[in-house]
């Protein structure tokens, strides 16, 4: 019995084997995936307290995150407003940048602050109590902006509810969402 244990070990052995080797070809070792990585690497390296600032001062923003696309318009005194998929309310918010401890690499970066003082949860995936700061390194958050217009182009600042409940991965630009609420 022992030696027909140990015969199929070696067969599920040598016949998942090569498993790996197709993974690590197809997709981690893929030009692509390793130049992505590369490139937020450098991003999270590079991108300056100053950079981060200018991005995101009276910006209308779409973040792409797990979940579907955020929409934030952050004023230049530091509040943002958030309009989340499937959500009914805009989130009011602050933000700020500052200099913080990348893990795991241990540098310091630029990093971008969020937080929302009126949300049991923090709305952006942080975790914990919405009043907590949550940040993440500037380069990374900037390095999944899709796309960025000057000013509250969508009026999120005006508003306490949303314009309309949007679907996790819609995939809207902000020029569409401007033509879907008439702006």
């Amino acid at each position: 019995m022992a030696v027909l244990r140990a015969l199929l070990a070696v067969c599920a052995v040598l016949s998942l084997g090569g498993c790996w080797r197709v993974y690590e070809s197809s997709v981690s070792s893929s030009s692509d995936g390793r130049a992505t990585m590369r490139d937020m690497d450098n991003a999270i390296d590079s991108t300056t307290l100053q950079q981060a600032q200018v991005a995101l001062s009276n910006q209308t923003w779409l973040y792409q995150n797990p979940s579907g696309r955020d929409v934030h318009y952050s004023t230049s005194d530091g509040r943002d407003f958030l309009w989340r998929a499937e959500a009914q309310q805009i989130a009011v918010g602050e933000w700020r940048v500052e200099i913080g401890i990348n893990h795991p690499k241990g540098n310091e970066v630029a990093k971008i602050c969020l937080r929302y003082p009126s949300e049991a949860r923090h709305p952006t995936g942080g975790g914990g109590p919405g009043s907590q700061w949550h940040c993440r390194p500037a380069g990374l958050v900037l390095f999944f902006v899709k796309e960025r217009r000057a000013g509250d182009v969508l009026g999120l600042a005006n508003r306490t509810q949303v314009p309309y409940v949007r679907v996790a991965f819609d995939g809207a630009t902000i020029s569409q969402l401007q033509s879907r609420i008439g702006r």
